[in-house]
């Protein structure tokens, strides 16, 4: 099997642990749902911050787009009341056509090691650091589609040099 096959099947497994519930928005043509994991990392000051959508489609579409320029980045968020402002712009992520059991589709996997108090620390300020709220944005650019940006969920967290 060769390396690039070897990534895609990976990336397939991933995908499909993180989008394992019943059938999703996604399923729908051309819809894209996102989804994000944070994990501190132990003895380490770095956060895991694992970020994968899913554009509804057939395998063969997704698999023309993606041989044909498609891309998608993530960037990090922090919510707040007044504003959010971004935090984190990241490289390209990685697409794969996938067939699955819910129609399959493009999965766009970000799967990024950061310094957790430098990214994910949105309210540094000590009166206002009661916890991190934080969201990654996926942005996805296709030959044929509109560009597309979707937000994920919310993970609430204490990313400070001091967090519990």
């Amino acid at each position: 099997m060769s390396p690039y096959k070897k990534i895609a099947v990976g990336v397939a497994a991933l995908a499909a642990l993180v989008f394992a519930a019943p059938a999703q928005a996604a399923d729908e043509p051309g819809k894209l749902t996102v989804r994000l994991t944070v994990t501190e990392l132990k003895n380490s000051n770095d956060c895991r911050v694992l970020t994968v959508g899913k554009v509804g489609m057939t395998h063969a579409q997704a698999q023309y787009l993606v041989d044909n320029g498609a891309t998608a980045r993530v960037e990090i968020w922090g919510e707040d009341a007044v504003y959010d402002n971004r935090m984190y712009k990241g490289p390209k992520a990685t697409l794969s056509a996938i067939s699955d059991k819910n129609g399959g589709g493009l999965f766009i996997v970000s799967d990024l090691t950061l310094f957790c108090a430098k990214y994910l620390d949105e309210d540094d300020i000590p009166v206002y650091d009661t916890g991190d709220e934080v969201y990654t944005k996926i942005i996805f650019e296709a030959p044929g589609y509109p560009k597309m940006t979707k937000s994920s969920n919310v993970v609430h967290g204490s990313y400070g040099l001091f967090g519990t």
